[in-house]
């Protein structure tokens, strides 16, 4: 939008928009699902081995664990502020918190369920099903907390 243009017959600045747009707007957000995709999966992957980096210099899991969801908690409401919506800010939170999960409750690291020997399924997907849930709930309290800072930073 170049910021006289107008959604679903709402004010520019969508204050007054209701209806499906504004709907819209607020669930799916402005910047897209494909900026959050991106740092979802990046963010599994440094999370899962920050746990590799961290034992080296003598940080237990637990302390490491607790520092990824911080970063992960203000990332989200980073990107909710600017314009992301609940939906891509869950999306963007699912992948740091099921690296970190999957690593400090899951199978030994680097195991594949689908190896001889390898865990259960089960035991891989109980640490990515929380995942869900606890980005659920960082996802949309960060999308509501972004939502008011956006707004009122205009």
């Amino acid at each position: 939008m170049t910021g006289g243009e107008t959604t679903s017959g709402g004010a520019a600045d969508g204050s007054t928009g209701s209806g499906s747009g504004f709907l819209g707007r607020i669930l799916l957000g402005e910047t897209g699902f494909e900026r959050a995709t991106v740092w979802s999966a990046v963010g599994f992957a440094l999370s899962y081995v920050a746990f590799d980096a961290t034992a080296a210099v003598g940080l237990g899991a637990a302390a490491t664990a607790g520092v990824l969801a911080a970063v992960t908690a203000l990332g989200a409401l980073a990107f909710a502020a600017t314009g992301g919506g609940v939906l891509p800010t869950v999306l963007l939170a699912y992948g740091p918190l099921a690296g970190t999960l999957l690593r400090a409750t899951g199978p030994m690291p680097y195991a594949s369920p689908f190896a001889a020997d390898g865990p259960s399924l089960l035991a891989v997907a109980e640490p990515l099903g929380v995942a869900v849930a606890a980005a659920l709930a960082i996802g949309v309290a960060a999308a509501v907390v972004g939502y008011v800072v956006g707004r009122s930073s205009d």
